[in-house]
Order: C-alpha cells, then sequence, then structure tokens
C-alpha cells in the first residue's frame, strides 16, 4: 500500500536540505510501530513530522486517528509537528503548522522550517537562509523519489493538480484586479490557503527572468492591469500614500489600516535597499519619489543609524508608561508609531559594532537583555529548580498535569539531548540541578 504522495515527498526532499532528516526511516516504536512520514534523529534530536493532506485528513475519523496518534509519540518522548494543508486547521496550536494547498515545495518548507526555528528545533537563521533562496533546492531528488515510490503517473497527476492550481489563482487574480483596479495584492489575501500576493510576485519573477511559459504570460495579459514590473516600479505612489498616512495619523486603527505594519516595513527598507542599488550603479531614484519622502514624518534612510539618543528615550518612555520590560517588546512591535522591535532587534545584532557609551545607555534601559534567549533558558531553569523544590523530583510529566509542566517536560527532555556530552555553562547548571535529585546528565 502506497502511504505517500507526491507532495509530500517533494516537501520532504526540500526540508532534507536543511533538516538532518533519517531518510531510511519510516517507524517508530510507541506501544506499537508508527509509520511516520518524516523522522530528524540525528545528535539526540526526537523529531517526528507528519504531513496531513486536505483530502485524506479532513474527516472527523481522521482527525481523531491523527490526534491519538500524536499523543503516543508524544509519550514516547517524541516531539510530533504536524504539517496541515489549507484549510486544514492545527490538531496542536503550538505544535502544528498549516502549509497553502498545494503549495509550491520551497514555500511550504520556508513556512516549516519558520516554524521549527519559532519552536527552538533549529537555529533561525538556517530557516532564513533557506526562504531567502526562493527556489526549490532538491526538485532532481523529489523527481526520482517520486519515479521510484509512485511511477510515472503520479507526476502527470501532479502536473495536472498544479495545473487546476495555477487556473484557480489566475482567476482569482482576475477578480482580484477587477474588483481594487490593480494586480498588486497585500499578503492577507488567499486563495484555498495559498497567498495570492506570492503567487502572483512568483509569475513577475518567472516572467521577468525569461522563465514563465508562453501561455501562462499570454493569458497574465489578458488581465488589464497585469504588469511584470515589481510593486515598487508599478505601484510607488499608491504605496507612498498609504505610507504617509499611516506615518502621519496617532490612531492605531488607521494606521494599521492604511497600511498593515509588517508591510509598511516591507515598503520601506525594500525601498531603501532599492536606493542603495540604485547609488551603487552611480543612479538614484527619481527626483520627485526623493522629494516625496522627506516629507513622511520620521523617515530616513539610515533608521538604523538615526538618533541613537532620541530612540533610547522613546524606550524609556514605553517602560514607564506600559510598565513592561523592554526584553518583553516582541520582533516587529510599534508603540505609538515607532517600531520599537526593530530597533531592538537591531541593538542586539549590531553591539560589535556599537560604541561602548551606547552599550551602556541599553544596559540602563528597564528589563534590558542582550541574550533575550538565554535569558528565557535561564528562566526555564529557575522554573525546573522551583518545581523540585515543590515536588521533591524534577520529573514533569509529559502527559499529565497542566500545559505548564508539560512544556517544562518538553524543555528538560530538549535541554537534555541538546546538552548532553557538554561542557559549558548551560550544561554545567542544568547538570548541578539534576545531580540534587540523583539524576545524571551524560
Amino acid at each position: 500500500m502506497v502511504r505517500t504522495s507526491a507532495q509530500e515527498l517533494r516537501l520532504k526532499a526540500e526540508l532534507s536540505t536543511v533538516l538532518a532528516l533519517n531518510l531510511d526511516r519510516d517507524t517508530v516504536r510507541t506501544d506499537r510501530v508508527e509509520r511516520v512520514d518524516m523522522v530528524a534523529d540525528a545528535d539526540g534530536m526526537r523529531l517526528v513530522l507528519e504531513f496531513d493532506g486536505s483530502y485524506y485528513h479532513e474527516s472527523q475519523v481522521s482527525q481523531q486517528k491523527d490526534g491519538a496518534k500524536s499523543e503516543r509519540l508524544r509519550a514516547a518522548d517524541w516531539t510530533v509537528v504536524r504539517i496541515r494543508e489549507a484549510p486544514l486547521r492545527p490538531l496542536n496550536p503550538v505544535h502544528d503548522v498549516v502549509v497553502g494547498f498545494l503549495a509550491d515545495p520551497e514555500v511550504a518548507a520556508a513556512d516549516v522550517l519558520d516554524h521549527l526555528a519559532r519552536l527552538g528545533l533549529i537555529d533561525s537563521l538556517s530557516a532564513q537562509r533557506y526562504r531567502a533562496l526562493g527556489t526549490p533546492q532538491a526538485s532532481e531528488t523529489a523527481r526520482g523519489w517520486i519515479l521510484a515510490q509512485l511511477g510515472e503517473q503520479a507526476l502527470e497527476i501532479e502536473y495536472t493538480a498544479h495545473r487546476d492550481a495555477w487556473d484557480s489563482m489566475f482567476q482569482a487574480l482576475a477578480a482580484y484586479s477587477a474588483y481594487e483596479g490593480h494586480c498588486y495584492p497585500q499578503d492577507g489575501v488567499t486563495v484555498d490557503g495559498r497567498s495570492l500576493s506570492r503567487w502572483t510576485r512568483k509569475q513577475r519573477r518567472l516572467q521577468r527572468d525569461g522563465m514563465l511559459r508562453t501561455e501562462r504570460a499570454e493569458r497574465l495579459a489578458t488581465i488589464p492591469t497585469w504588469s511584470g514590473k515589481t510593486a515598487h516600479e508599478a505601484g510607488f505612489w499608491s504605496r507612498y500614500h498609504a505610507y504617509l498616512l499611516r506615518a502621519q495619523s496617532a490612531d492605531p486603527a488607521v494606521r494599521e489600516h492604511a497600511m498593515p505594519g509588517r508591510e509598511a516595513t516591507v515598503w520601506a527598507n525594500n525601498l531603501r535597499s532599492r536606493r542603495q542599488d540604485l547609488l551603487a550603479q552611480e543612479a538614484d531614484l527619481p527626483e520627485e519619489q526623493l522629494a516625496a519622502l522627506e516629507k513622511v514624518p520620521g523617515w530616513s534612510w539610515d533608521p538604523y543609524g538615526q538618533s541613537h539618543g532620541a530612540k533610547v528615550a522613546v524606550m524609556r518612555l514605553f517602560a514607564d508608561e506600559t510598565g513592561r520590560p523592554v526584553s518583553s517588546i516582541q520582533q516587529r512591535e510599534e508603540w505609538n508609531g515607532h517600531p520599537v522591535g526593530v530597533w531592538l532587534n537591531s541593538w542586539r545584532t549590531r553591539r560589535d559594532a556599537m560604541a561602548a557609551d551606547r552599550q551602556a545607555e541599553l544596559e540602563e534601559l528597564p528589563g534590558w537583555t542582550w541574550n533575550q534567549r538565554g535569558d528565557q533558558w535561564e528562566a526555564m531553569l529557575r522554573q525546573l529548580a522551583r518545581f523540585g523544590e515543590d515536588h521533591g523530583h524534577v520529573h514533569p510529566s509529559l502527559t499529565r498535569g497542566s500545559e505548564q509542566e508539560k512544556a517544562l517536560a518538553r524543555w528538560k527532555r530538549n535541554q537534555k539531548h541538546r546538552l548532553k556530552g557538554r561542557q559549558d555553562a548551560p550544561s554545567e547548571a542544568l547538570r548541578a540541578l539534576l545531580a540534587q535529585h540523583g539524576e545524571d546528565l551524560p
């Protein structure tokens, strides 16, 4: 019986370029032998990835079986991440991730890797590097697997499915253009769980690179507002006015309606990068665009180098008015129109290039830390120590108790795998705590 699909094999091939998947293993043992889709078991990692296609996993019975299987695997000390194809929803809101319906393998893989990075299972830099590539990295490997396991017919079926999916996205773009008057959909617009914005950008990239099929280029040309130009080239002024309105308003609702925060950050950063590229070629943006941008409140071509003292003052005001430490600020958080999350990340990543007096200013901020992840690790260690004081042991349950206890159990298990055999400060701290309760860290 065939237990896989071409879609799953392509995703597996892409993930294998970043994850150390055990390609020879498709079973693990719980209280029975479990067939699984992907296993990463090197260097102490115990990770199972299950791909749930929307067609075979949408019924209530399938969801109950999938959920029960995940619980058995977790009880056997495996971390389980179910990759659910839209419109399926996560069975476990923390561990599961949703990918687009018939999503391109590199897009689905990038979404999965980002999710694994957020869970702390891989480093975020690896996920960022993969996403930046923007193209499949293992197409030939996947094709070989499909032919070997499913046969030539599977490739034909897959081609038909992707052709139908392309047709569906094309129709959606045509409808969007007719309603909105342009072909630059925002990131929130989806079709069967797939981002229309991503799909549209990909078609433009293929067209500019001469890789878009002729018949598809001809069909796109039938949409009156279609253009192969980037959003910046074709839509600077519409985006500019939205960005200006966002910058001028103090009302968070008005700002977000004019241009969502993430979209504003991406647009501004892309504009700065574009100008850098042009200046390197001894060119520049049109004068009217440069003049317009100077009218934007707070605009800077070098936002990371401007008025360090003013930014620090905003951070102090943030702590005073919200009562929150600056370490609690999220990566893309904004406050009173200021991109405080971006500032925080920039300072941390640029520490080595920062003058000592500026570092000292930051260290005086309430709750400042240079290493947020390290502080979170210390907090979990203290939580495990308190658990030991309260219970007389450091064996929080993976299957019973509160969600907080289960999370602590998973953290302890993962740290024991990660720190095994190491001789550094974290391993020594965990080793000392475990030793107090008669437990070893090899």
